[in-house]
């Protein structure tokens, strides 16, 4: 088996359904595709069964985190590459193939990723640099909105890059990410620390200690709607507690892990602030229908940001 696509569901039974369609008729290498259903209401299963039974099917009662989840899917995996795929997706024109034989030449690579585009042909910028405490700082500032091409305010979201060339990068947003499976093997899959958020970050962290290069390529692409598992939830919103809560609980802990807790500690009273501030200003000054759920956002980033409790 050369490739092993493994795809994390929930309630996505529609667009789950376009990319395995996308998958189908794109591919030339041998390839599986495992599906790992975590606790859909919907009828993703059925979707599955009846227009793609070749599928591996994992289903879960529950939902177990994005990063549990893909794990139980690349200990399933045959292939010597893994392609991590999110459902809301579509591959474009041999892309994956194009990927694989990339890696087949370049040894030293454990991850490569595609250009993800919006639908409307746009681009997803989906390479980082590792997170800093100054690139949070920035963020918080709003300079990357102001100077998205300095090198210093646009770094940690490489801004400043068009994506015009093949370069290796520090991590790739887990959407689409085409892993050797030796070096998971080696680096012991995903860090189910991590319910939702960060995974993949940590994971490029890991192999680029052990000596694996991460790469973007920009000749193969894949559309990406973006963020469809999480909207299926009925009563998400922009400032939605419980990924709120996820978020920082999993930034929080990249840094504990990889950085040590003083820099956790000092991420913490950033965030603290800048939140403190975005509370009192959205009480005194805005009047807007939001206003609530956005005083209510801030009082959870800061409430979880003293609770100090792992993911």
């Amino acid at each position: 088996m050369d490739i092993s696509f493994v795809i994390v569901s929930y309630n996505v039974a529609e667009y789950l359904d376009r990319c395995l369609e996308s998958i189908e008729k794109e591919m030339r290498r041998r390839y599986e595709i495992i599906v790992i259903d975590n606790g859909s209401s919907d009828d993703s299963l059925q979707v599955i069964g009846t227009r793609h039974p070749q599928a591996i099917v994992i289903q879960n009662r529950e939902n177990r985190g994005f990063a549990a989840a893909n794990n139980q899917g690349f200990q399933k995996a045959s292939g010597q590459y893994i392609f991590m795929l999110n459902p809301d997706t579509l591959v474009m024109e041999g892309s994956i193939d194009k990927l694989a034989d990339f890696m087949d030449v370049h040894k030293k690579i454990g991850i490569s990723g595609p250009r993800n585009l919006n639908p409307d042909g746009s681009l997803q910028r989906n390479c980082h640099h590792f997170p800093t405490l100054s690139g949070a700082l920035w963020d918080y500032l709003q300079f990357r909105r102001y100077f998205p091409r300095s090198r210093i305010f646009g770094r940690e979201h490489m801004t400043y890059w068009d994506y015009g060339d093949t370069r290796e990068v520090d991590w790739i947003t887990g959407s689409s990410l085409m892993i050797r499976k030796d070096m998971l093997n080696e680096l012991g899959g995903l860090d189910e620390g991590f319910f939702m958020y960060s995974e993949e970050c940590d994971l490029c962290y890991r192999a680029r200690k052990a000596g694996w290069k991460t790469v973007f390529f920009p000749e193969a692409a894949i559309i990406h709607f973006g963020g469809q598992s999480s909207l299926s939830r009925q009563e998400f919103n922009p400032h939605d507690r419980m990924i709120l809560e996820y978020l920082f609980q999993s930034r929080y802990y990249f840094f504990r892990k990889n950085y040590g807790r003083s820099r956790e500690a000092a991420l913490k009273m950033i965030t603290m602030i800048y939140y403190g501030i975005s509370f009192v200003k959205n009480k005194i000054f805005y009047r807007k229908p939001d206003r609530r759920e956005r005083m209510e956002a801030a009082r959870t980033i800061i409430r979880q940001s003293l609770a100090g409790r792992n993911p």
